[in-house]
């Protein structure tokens, strides 16, 4: 059985992990596009949704900008089944803890290299996120 410190060294920026987030009012598990972990044992995160018509209205009634929303495709490396979209600007934190002992967390696969770079340049060009956080994620991310 793993440790603790088994799952924190195999904690990698671009993994895909599946589970039950109790930061959003949903039962089912949704995916979710490791950022990293940093020495606080805080692992930030992006959750993912399909439901792109309901992203996109947010998007224009607040009028951000489109280039934070990173589309995710279906392929052979995740475990995505239909079009999924993450929003940069929206960076969660959690407890890797709370993610260790989390029942419904799986690991299923990774984004591709340009979804990366996208996702890398939507965090970038936030208005939403703080300088001090871009900054201490984005040291997280291997060179692309």
């Amino acid at each position: 059985m793993p440790t603790i410190e088994d799952f924190i060294e195999a904690i990698a920026v671009g993994s895909i992990y599946w589970f039950v987030d109790p930061q959003i009012d949903s039962l089912e598990p949704h995916p979710h596009v490791c950022l990293g972990i940093n020495d606080n044992d805080c692992v930030f995160m992006l959750c993912g949704t399909s439901n792109f018509e309901g992203r996109l209205r947010y998007f224009e009634l607040n009028g951000l900008q489109f280039e934070t929303l990173v589309r995710i495709l279906p392929n052979e490396t995740n475990s995505i089944k239909k079009p999924t979209f993450v929003d940069c600007s929206e960076i969660q934190n959690h407890d890797v803890g709370d993610l260790f002992y989390n029942e419904t967390l799986t690991l299923r696969g990774s984004v591709s290299q340009a979804e990366l770079l996208q996702i890398k340049g939507g965090i970038e060009i936030s208005d939403l996120l703080e300088q001090v956080t871009k900054n201490e994620i984005l040291r997280l991310f291997p060179k692309l």
